[in-house]
């Protein structure tokens, strides 16, 4: 136990090192969240890159329609933004799409399209290990810096079955500050340690993490401002730790897309009221993150552990132990493969 906790340390140290640029900007906060009743609601389209289909269809269909449907909302309302994850799926629009890809880099620099989740992909984080989310950061972050002049300070895994606990060190040590998810609802083996909260790994270094933000394919209400439940969330948050403020998804799923439209007015029309509870804030999936200040942040409830989920990952994936063996060999054929193009790079 004490060989694997120094080589995880290690690890962790050398790897830090390597993203000094990754650093999400500094807070610049938007709200003071000790007096200002905030909901950070995230807009958002879950799509499985490959699941019940192939590659062709998410290229000819998904992604194509991802574009589209975004980009007809933008254009109808004015206060619409998006997020989307996945540097493989913007690498995608890139080839297949350039010229609708020129027109989403217009609306990423106005600030409408944000870049989130800091990944390539939304890929498992239960059987791969900590290497392999630390390079999902370095290359899904490095992609965005490269076209886009953005990066994302979160790690966004709506649709994943299960957390480990060494997760949140891996984030923080990759520049990142936040973590969220929707699926603790599928019978977590631990309940839902909070709505908002501090997730601590192993070695102390941790996370602020939206462990209840509803489904990503839930709707928004009518008057969303004064609806009973999340005003009560808001405001029992600032009751408790001093932070008024709340995480909510809202979209469409599994297939990519756009926010149903009375989404968008709803959400649009609970801003602004002069009745109005809470603050509905249409937000990107960091922007919470970083309004959270470092005294708040110290008062928000922890949690120290594993999220797993008692149907779907201690009690699936990683205990099936012909899944183990294939990973083992998938991560030897990759090490393999990455010496040799090493060595055939030197070699010319």
């Amino acid at each position: 136990m004490k060989n694997h906790k120094t080589a995880f340390a290690i690890i962790i140290l050398l790897m830090s090192a390597a993203f000094g640029l990754a650093q999400s900007e500094p807070n610049t906060a938007k709200f003071n969240l000790s007096k200002d009743k905030v909901l950070y609601v995230v807009g958002y389209a879950h799509l499985d890159t490959e699941w019940r289909w192939d590659y062709t269809t998410t290229i000819d269909d998904f992604i194509k329609n991802t574009l589209d449907d975004n980009f007809k909302l933008f254009e109808k309302y004015q206060g619409y933004n998006f997020n989307f994850t996945g540097s493989t799926r913007y690498a995608m629009m890139k080839e297949y799409y350039p010229d609708k890809y020129q027109k989403m880099k217009d609306y990423i620099a106005q600030g409408r399209w944000f870049v989130s989740g800091s990944s390539v992909d939304e890929g498992d984080v239960l059987n791969v290990s900590p290497e392999s989310v630390i390079r999902q950061i370095l290359y899904g972050n490095d992609y965005f810096r490269k076209e886009f002049g953005k990066e994302s300070n979160d790690y966004m895994l709506p649709d994943c079955f299960g957390f480990s606990a060494s997760l949140p060190s891996v984030l923080a040590h990759c520049g990142l500050k936040g973590f969220s998810t929707q699926k603790l609802t599928w019978r977590s083996a631990v309940g839902i340690p909070f709505n908002i909260g501090v997730w601590e790994g192993p070695d102390g270094k941790s996370v602020i993490a939206a462990l209840n933000p509803t489904l990503y394919l839930s709707q928004i209400p009518a008057r969303l401002d004064i609806n009973d439940v999340w005003v009560k969330r808001v405001e029992d948050n600032g009751a408790k730790y001093g932070v008024f403020a709340d995480y909510r998804y809202y979209g469409v799923g599994d297939m990519g897309g756009a926010a149903r439209e009375q989404d968008v007015i709803n959400a649009l029309e609970s801003q602004n009221n002069p009745d109005s509870k809470i603050k509905i804030v249409l937000a990107s999936s960091g922007q919470m993150y970083d309004d959270i200040t470092a005294e708040q942040r110290a008062k928000l409830p922890r949690y120290k552990g594993d999220l797993l989920l008692t149907l779907h990952s201690a009690g699936a994936i990683t205990s099936q132990a012909y899944m183990k063996r294939w990973n083992c060999k998938n991560e030897l054929l990759a090490d393999s493969a990455e010496r040799a193009a090493v060595a055939a790079q030197w070699l010319g």
